[in-house]
């Protein structure tokens, strides 16, 4: 990864207020700028730990060049549909440098360290305590196709996976970091406490205890809040929406759109898939996760469908999506073929 702190006043200039229009654009446009206004907000009631200045910015500054030193977690497929719930187990020292490099404090000029020289020692500090082992997963769980599965955190919180879908976190940080990260979809029901923060490829979700739904394969994300306050922000932290009971978000193409829902527990929670005006080609890819099939379709366009595939009766399914879409089905083995009538 591109290393965003070439210019070392950047971090300085812009918490002091003082970037140009273009710079600000620059930075809002980094993947990781939702992380910078993440550390913002979380500064305040932070107790930063002991640390030299001239070490940590070495360590930043080589965990930005991309040098891993954390070791991947373990990766274990669930392999059995549950009947209910299982529950998943779950002073730094002053580097001997004769001749170090020149701190950031001697790099930046006098005029930003009289802006900016407490928060930025401050936001040092919360980088290399939050980006220390870079929330390292030491747990990561994995449904396979038509599974579902619920898993008990460590708080006590659930997550109850549905098909295809994987979900990490760290056991030892969990006390200080209610941090999932999440490829798939999952129902959870959070307790309330310290901040749960859901990562995704496609956004972020923070709540502080409540029960809702994320939704987040390809390059959507759904949010469906069933109680308490969601917030929900896009990958670039350049815009967020607060949810509350009984509203939902999506988040696609870089635009979120809010709405009401009525539901109380998402569809696939009770073994139904349910659409409204969603490409065909989403409605197959979830009867593909469902069912464990790989899906051939001809000819299908742009074409949209509203209604709903049960999970338990694949010839049902079909009917379902099918007969009203008017398309004709084969199976062979586990390959579906589909095509216009």
């Amino acid at each position: 990864m591109e290393n965003p702190f070439q210019d070392e006043t950047v971090l300085a200039r812009w918490l002091a207020g003082e970037l140009t229009p273009e710079e600000l654009q620059t930075l809002q446009q980094r993947e990781d700028y939702a992380g910078f206004v993440q550390i913002i907000e979380e500064l305040k009631g932070l107790e930063a730990p002991e640390f030299s200045a001239e070490f940590v910015w070495q360590q930043l500054q080589e965990r930005l060049a991309g040098e891993e030193n954390s070791k991947p977690g373990s990766v274990r497929d669930v392999d059995e549909f549950p009947a209910g719930t299982e529950t998943v187990e779950g002073q730094n020292p002053e580097p001997e440098t004769p001749n170090p490099e020149p701190s950031l404090l001697h790099i930046i000029s006098w005029k930003y360290i009289s802006a900016a020289a407490a928060a930025l020692a401050l936001i040092i500090a919360a980088l290399w305590w939050l980006t220390s082992n870079e929330y390292p997963v030491s747990e990561t769980l994995a449904t396979k196709a038509g599974q579902q599965k619920q898993v008990v955190l460590p708080d006590g919180s659930t997550a109850t996976m549905n098909a295809r879908s994987s979900l990490g976190y760290n056991a030892k940080k969990w006390p200080e970091r209610r941090y999932v990260v999440l490829d798939g979809e999952a129902f959870f029901k959070a307790k309330k406490g310290r901040r749960f923060t859901i990562q995704t490829k496609q956004g972020q979700v923070q709540i502080a205890g409540t029960i809702f739904n994320v939704y987040a394969r390809d390059a959507e994300l759904e949010v469906k809040c069933t109680e308490g306050k969601v917030q929900v922000i896009n990958p670039k932290g350049t815009e967020r929406v607060l949810l509350k009971k009984g509203e939902q978000v999506s988040v696609a193409g870089g635009r979120m759109q809010k709405r009401q829902r009525l539901t109380f527990y998402p569809a696939w929670y009770k073994g139904e898939s349910i659409f409204r005006e969603a490409p065909l080609q989403k409605v197959l890819d979830e009867m593909s996760r469902q069912y464990g099939l790989v899906v051939m379709a001809d000819s299908l366009g742009t074409r949209s469908f509203s209604g709903k595939f049960i999970h338990k009766n694949l010839n049902k399914a079909l009917k379902m999506v099918c007969d009203p879409m008017r398309l004709k089905y084969s199976l062979s083995g586990d390959t579906l073929h589909i095509a216009p009538r």
